[in-house]
């Protein structure tokens, strides 16, 4: 369904204070259990200087479904490599050339 596609994947938060966790990057394989995907993760610590940690490197992760809150299709020309975070107001979003920017956090 999905394999092959570059999204943003949100992940559930279950407390409070948790850190907001993306992972953009492109689908390996996708299952009812579980999701392979090759890409960069974003890290959003509210109250700090620099809110924002963006993964140096690419790495494949498997993620349980459960713990998805959402998945965001992004274009097929995504650079993940180039991940561009920007603000908005009271919110934190990624640059998105070629279609509507993704939301990652509020500040």
């Amino acid at each position: 369904m999905i394999e092959g596609k570059i999204v943003k994947i949100r992940f559930k938060k279950y407390f409070h204070e948790q850190k907001s966790w993306v992972f953009i990057g492109k689908v390996l394989k996708f299952t009812e259990n579980w999701i392979m995907i090759d890409g960069k993760g974003i890290v959003v610590t509210k109250g700090q200087v620099k809110p924002v940690d963006i993964d140096k490197e690419k790495r494949i992760i498997l993620i349980p479904r459960e713990n998805i809150a959402h998945i965001r299709i992004l274009p097929d020309d995504f650079n993940f490599e180039k991940i561009e975070v920007i603000e908005k107001g009271v919110r934190l979003f990624v640059k998105v050339e070629n279609g509507p920017d993704t939301s990652i956090s509020e500040i």
